[in-house]
C-alpha cells in the first residue's frame, strides 16, 4: 500500500470515529435534555391533579392513557378525566392538597422513557388510611408525531404510610 492511500485511509478512519464521536455526544446530550423534560412533565401531571387541571392532563395523557392504583383498580383515560373534570368543592373531603415526587428516575430509550420514583400524598379529609401516603410507582412515557411526550401508562407498585424520608 502507498503511502498517500495508507494516509486516506488513516484519515477516513479518524474522520468516521470523530464523526461516531460526535452521534454519540448528540444522543446522549438528547437523553439528557429528555430525562429533563420529562422530570418536569412528572411534577406538572402532579400538580395539574392537585389543581385539577383537565386542559394540562388532556395533553400529558396518550390516547391509551392508563391509571393502575396501589390497590389494583385500573382507570382507563376517560374515568381519569372525567373524575378530574367532575366538580369539587374547595372543602370537599379527600381533595388533594399535595403531590409531590421524589426519588424520580428516568430512563430514555429513543421515542420511549420510563420513570421509577414515589408520589408523596397529602389529601384534605375522607378516608384516614388515605390523607397522608408515599406511593411507589413506574410510568410509561412516549414521544408522540409531534415531537411532544405522553405519559402512555401508570402503575403503583406499592405504598407505604408516612412522610418521605428527608434528603
Amino acid at each position: 500500500m502507498n503511502r498517500t492511500v495508507w494516509v486516506l485511509l488513516v484519515a477516513g478512519c479518524v474522520a468516521s470515529a470523530a464523526s461516531a464521536q460526535t452521534a454519540i455526544g448528540q444522543a446522549a446530550s438528547g437523553a439528557r435534555a429528555d430525562s429533563a423534560t420529562i422530570a418536569a412533565l412528572e411534577r406538572r401531571i402532579e400538580n395539574a391533579l392537585v389543581k385539577r387541571d383537565a386542559p394540562l392532563l388532556d395533553s400529558a395523557y396518550a390516547p391509551s392513557f392508563r391509571f393502575k392504583h396501589s390497590t389494583g383498580t385500573l382507570e382507563t383515560r376517560e374515568q381519569r378525566m372525567a373524575n378530574v373534570r367532575s366538580p369539587m368543592p374547595a372543602d370537599a373531603p379527600g381533595r388533594f392538597i399535595a403531590r409531590d415526587v421524589d426519588s424520580l428516575e428516568v430512563e430514555v430509550h429513543g421515542n420511549m422513557a420510563l420513570t421509577t420514583g414515589r408520589i408523596h400524598v397529602v389529601r384534605d379529609g375522607g378516608d384516614p388510611r388515605w390523607r397522608d401516603y408515599t406511593v411507589r410507582y413506574v410510568r410509561l412515557y412516549a414521544r408522540n408525531a409531534a415531537g411532544r411526550w405522553q405519559l402512555v401508562t401508570h402503575h403503583s407498585t406499592s405504598d407505604s404510610q408516612g412522610p418521605p424520608p428527608t434528603p
